[in-house]
C-alpha cells in the first residue's frame, strides 16, 4: 500500500488506479432490482387428483453432492440447467459484493437458465450475522421465496442496521405479519435450518463467505463476473449434452453436481478458534448495581433487557456462574432497553427505583422478578408491593422516568462499545455476545482467574485487579461525525427557525418503512427542545423503492406551491400508505388535491420531471457523505443511522448543544475518502523510476476496517474482525492456497482481484514504513506474516 506521495509519483498514480478499478458496490448499496419469477407453490397433498387437473411439473432431484430442496430459498426455475448455490453471511462485505455480481448474472442468464439458491453461513466473528440469518429464514418460512428475497435485499442494502427492530420492519415490508414474525423469531423456531446449512457447507469445503458451487463446481470468494461466466457457460453446455443423451431435466442438477464433486476441495480445517473479539474494552462500573463479592478478581458486566427473550434465556446461566465461582466473580448490571420492547424501559425504571428505596439487594430481587413474566403497569405495581417498596412512590417514579439519566448513561456506554443487542457481556473487558452456553462464559472466566492471580502475585491488590486490567483497555468508539453542509432555503424544515442551535438534516425516502416509523420520534425531539431544534428534509429515494422518486418530486412541488406547510402536509399523506395505493401516480394527484395544491400545475411538474434535479442534488450530497440508507441524520455534525429511539436522538442533540468538539478523521462517517479520478493505464514518463534505481516487487491483500485509511464505504467491520480475517487468509496461504484466489476472496482493495494483488515494481521507500520493513524481511517468493498499516492488515508475497 503506498504512502501518501506527490501525484507525480509512480505509486501514487498506481494507487489511484487501484482505488477506482472495477469492483462491486458497497455493503449499503442496493443491488439492482430485477423481475423475479412467480413462486411455484407446493402442491397440496390429495387422495387422488381429478381427471381434469393438470399434473404438477416434475421436481428436480435434490442431488447428493450439494443437496438442494424446497427448504432452501431459490430464485429462478426449479429445472433451470444451472444451479448456483451460495453460502453467504449478511454482515460480510464480500458477500454483499458477491450478491451484486449475482444480480448481474441473473439479468444476463434469466430464470430459465439459472437458479440461485441461498444457504446460511453466519460467521462467528460477525456479531449481528446469526440473528439476521434467523430473521431471513423466519421470513422465508412465513412468507415464501418472494418475501425472502425482498428481506434479503434490504438486509444487504442496510448492513449497518442489522438489529431486531430492522428485521421486524423489513419482514413487514416483505409482506409478513409483524406479530407472527416476532413470535417465531423470538422463539428461534427456525434456527435448526441455520445449523443444517452450516454443516452442509462444512461437508462441501466452505470455510469462508461467500462460497458458491455452480452445478457442484467450487468457487471461493467474491469473484468478478468475468470469472463466473465461463463456468456458467461450461455448465450450460454440459447440461445440454446430458439432455441430448436422454437424461431428463429433473435429473440434470443431480448428475452434474455429482460429476463435479471431484472438483470440490476437501473440507478445510475449522476456522481459527479465536476468531472473536479479543480486545479488552474499557467498561466502567460507574455506580451500577453489583452482585457478588465487590472485590472479586473477575468482573462480568451484563447489558440486559428485561423484555428480551434472549436476556431472559441466559439469566439462569449467569445465576449458575455466580454459584460456581463464588467470591471469584462479581456481576455488574447495565441497562439496555431496546426501543421496540416497549415495556423494557418501565421495567428498568422499577428496578432502579427498588435500588433507590432499598439498595442493591432489592435491585437484584427486582431483577429476578422482572425477568420472569409480563411487564404491564399492574405487574410492576404487584412487583413493587412484593419487594416491600412504597408502591405509590414507585409508580410515580416509573411514570416520570425518574431514573432516565442512569438508563441513558448505560445506553450511551452501550453505543460506544457497540453493544447493540441484548444480552451483551464483558468479562474483565472481553466481549461475549448473546445467550451463549455456560461453557463459553466458563472458558473465558477461567482464563481471567489465572491472569488475575498472576497480577496479585506480582503485587496488585486483589480489589484493584479490575482497575489494573482496565488501565490500558480500549475505550469505546466515540459518536460518528458527518460534515454535512448547512441547508438552504430550498430545503424544507420544521421546528425551530433557521439558524437554530441544532439542525437535524434527515435523509429520507417516502417508501421506506423506517422513515415512517421515526417521524413521531422526530416530533418528540422538536417538542423536547422548544426553539432549539430544527429538522430539515433531504431526499434520498432508494433505487429498489420504485415509487419513491416520483413521490419525492411530488413533495418538492408541494413545497414550491405552499411552502413548508405544504411540504409536510404532503409528506404526512405519503407516509400514511406506502403501497402503490398511496404512492402511485393517481394517489399523488389525490394527495395534491386534498392539501389544496393547483392540481393542473402539479401534473405538469410531474410530467416534465421539473424537480428531478432538486432530488438528485440531495442524492449526490448523500453519496458524497457516504450516506446510503434511510433514514439517516446529520445532527449538526453528529451522524445517526436508522429509526432510533428518542433517547438516542437526545444523547446526540445534547452533545450538539454542548461545547463543540472537533471531529477527528477517524470519527467521520465513511472515513474512506472519495477516490480521485483514475490515472491513465499508460503512466507518463515522469512517473517511471529513474534508471539504476533499486526496485522491489510484491503482491498483497489488505483487509480493511471501518476507519482505516481509504477504506471504501462498504467496509464496516471492526479492527479486530479485520485482523481475524487476515489471519484466516494467512493460514490458507501457508496451507498452499493460490495467492490470487485469496486476494479475490479477502482483499478490500478495489481492483485487486483483477490484478491478483500485484503491485508491480517500485522503488525502495515507496511504501509506508511498516509495509516496507515487512517486505525487506522476507525473501523473494516468501510470505510475510500479518502486517498492520494505517490501511488495514496486509499479507505480502515478495515477487522481486
Amino acid at each position: 500500500m503506498p504512502a501518501p506521495a506527490p501525484r507525480s509519483g509512480l505509486f501514487s498514480l498506481l494507487f489511484l488506479w487501484i482505488l477506482l478499478a472495477a469492483c462491486g458496490p458497497g455493503a449499503a448499496t442496493a443491488p439492482p432490482v430485477v423481475e423475479r419469477p412467480k413462486p411455484v407453490d407446493l402442491p397440496l397433498p390429495v387422495a387422488a387428483a381429478p381427471a381434469d387437473v393438470v399434473a404438477p411439473a416434475p421436481e428436480p432431484e435434490a442431488g447428493t453432492a450439494v443437496p438442494v430442496t424446497r427448504a432452501d430459498p431459490s430464485w429462478g426455475e426449479p429445472l433451470a440447467p444451472v444451479t448456483l448455490v451460495v453460502w453467504g453471511d449478511y454482515e460480510c462485505p464480500f458477500t454483499s459484493r458477491h450478491m451484486a455480481t449475482l444480480e448481474q448474472l441473473k439479468q444476463a442468464y434469466g430464470p430459465d437458465r439459472l437458479r440461485v439458491v441461498w444457504k446460511h453461513s453466519p460467521l462467528a466473528f460477525h456479531k449481528n450475522a446469526r440473528p439476521a440469518h434467523l430473521a431471513a429464514e423466519t421470513v422465508f418460512r412465513l412468507g415464501g421465496p418472494e418475501a425472502f428475497w425482498r428481506f434479503h435485499e434490504l438486509a444487504f442494502a442496510n448492513q449497518r442496521s442489522l438489529a431486531p427492530a430492522s428485521f421486524e420492519a423489513w419482514a413487514a415490508e416483505a409482506g409478513v405479519d409483524r406479530a407472527a414474525f416476532r413470535a417465531s423469531f423470538e422463539q428461534q423456531q427456525h434456527a435448526p435450518k441455520l445449523e443444517q446449512d452450516i454443516q452442509e457447507g462444512r461437508d462441501v469445503g466452505v470455510s469462508g463467505t461467500p462460497t458458491s458451487l455452480i452445478n457442484g463446481v467450487f468457487v471461493g470468494g467474491a469473484q468478478p463476473i468475468d470469472k463466473l461466466r465461463p463456468i456458467l457457460d461450461e455448465q450450460l453446455r454440459a447440461a445440454e449434452d446430458l439432455r441430448r443423451s436422454g437424461v431428463p431435466r429433473e435429473r440434470i442438477y443431480a448428475v452434474l453436481s455429482e460429476q463435479n464433486k471431484a472438483r470440490v476441495p476437501a473440507p478445510g480445517p475449522p476456522l481459527p478458534p479465536d476468531a472473536e473479539d479479543t480486545t479488552v474494552w474499557k467498561v466502567p462500573v460507574d455506580g451500577s448495581p453489583i452482585r457478588g463479592n465487590p472485590n472479586a478478581p473477575v468482573t462480568l458486566v451484563m447489558f440486559f433487557n428485561f423484555q428480551c427473550p434472549f436476556s431472559r434465556k441466559v439469566a439462569p446461566t449467569i445465576d449458575g456462574l455466580m454459584k460456581k465461582y463464588g467470591d471469584e466473580l462479581r456481576v455488574v448490571f447495565k441497562h439496555r432497553p431496546l426501543p421496540f420492547h416497549l415495556r423494557a424501559e418501565p421495567a428498568a425504571e422499577l428496578a432502579l427505583e427498588a435500588k433507590a428505596q432499598r439498595g442493591d439487594a432489592a435491585f437484584w430481587k427486582a431483577y429476578a422478578l422482572l425477568r420472569e413474566g409480563t411487564l404491564e403497569d399492574a405487574d410492576l405495581a404487584a412487583h413493587a408491593k412484593s419487594l416491600g417498596l412504597d408502591v405509590a412512590r414507585a409508580q410515580k417514579a416509573v411514570a416520570a422516568r425518574r431514573h432516565a439519566a442512569r438508563i441513558d448513561r448505560d445506553l450511551r456506554l452501550a453505543d460506544e462499545l457497540e453493544a447493540n443487542g441484548t444480552p451483551h457481556f464483558f468479562i474483565n473487558g472481553r466481549r461475549i455476545v448473546g445467550a451463549q452456553p455456560a461453557e463459553k462464559f466458563e472458558s473465558l472466566i477461567e482464563v481471567q482467574i489465572v491472569r488475575a492471580r498472576r497480577l496479585v502475585a506480582a503485587g496488585t491488590p486483589r480489589a484493584k485487579v479490575y482497575d489494573a486490567l482496565q488501565k490500558d483497555a480500549k475505550a469505546g468508539n466515540p459518536p460518528e461525525r458527518i460534515l454535512a453542509p448547512a441547508p438552504t432555503q430550498d430545503n424544507p424544515g420544521k421546528g425551530a427557525k433557521p439558524g437554530a442551535q441544532v439542525t437535524i438534516q434527515m435523509f429520507a425516502d417516502f417508501q421506506c418503512p423506517f422513515c415512517k416509523r421515526v417521524q413521531p420520534t422526530i416530533d418528540e425531539i422538536i417538542a423536547a427542545y422548544p426553539g432549539k431544534v430544527r429538522v430539515v428534509f433531504r431526499h434520498l429515494p432508494l433505487p429498489f423503492h420504485k415509487f419513491a422518486l416520483l413521490a419525492a418530486e411530488a413533495s418538492v412541488e408541494a413545497f414550491r406551491q405552499k411552502g413548508e406547510a405544504g411540504f409536510w402536509a404532503m409528506a404526512q399523506r405519503l407516509w400514511e400508505d406506502q403501497s402503490e395505493n398511496g404512492l402511485g401516480r393517481a394517489a399523488l394527484e389525490r394527495h395534491a388535491a386534498a392539501i389544496g395544491l393547483d392540481v393542473a400545475k402539479f401534473r405538469v411538474a410531474l410530467d416534465s420531471r421539473a424537480h428531478r434535479a432538486a432530488v438528485e442534488a440531495d442524492q449526490k450530497l448523500a453519496e458524497r457523505l457516504h450516506v446510503t440508507g434511510t433514514p439517516s441524520f446529520a445532527i449538526n455534525d453528529y451522524f445517526l443511522g436508522g429509526a432510533q429511539g428518542t433517547a438516542r436522538f437526545k444523547r446526540l442533540v445534547d452533545l450538539a448543544l454542548g461545547p463543540h468538539v472537533p471531529p477527528t478523521p477517524e470519527s467521520l462517517h465513511g472515513a474512506g475518502k472519495p477516490a480521485a479520478p483514475p490515472a491513465t493505464p499508460a503512466q507518463p514518463a515522469a512517473a517511471q523510476p529513474p534508471a539504476g534505481t533499486t526496485l522491489m516487487g510484491a503482491k498483497h491483500l489488505v483487509v480493511m476496517y471501518a476507519g482505516s485509511l481509504r477504506a471504501p464505504p462498504h467496509v464496516v467491520r471492526t479492527r479486530d474482525e479485520a485482523r481475524a480475517l487476515a489471519e484466516e487468509a494467512l493460514k490458507k496461504a501457508r496451507q498452499g492456497a493460490r495467492f490470487e484466489d485469496l486476494v479475490a476472496q479477502y482483499s478490500d482493495e478495489p481492483g485487486a482481484a483483477a490484478r491478483g494483488g500485484d503491485l508491480g515494481k517500485f522503488r525502495r521507500g515507496a511504501m509506508v514504513s511498516e509495509f516496507q520493513q515487512a517486505l525487506e524481511n522476507v525473501a523473494v517468493g516468501a510470505l510475510s506474516g500479518v502486517v498492520e498499516t494505517q490501511f488495514g492488515f496486509h499479507i505480502i508475497l515478495r515477487t522481486h
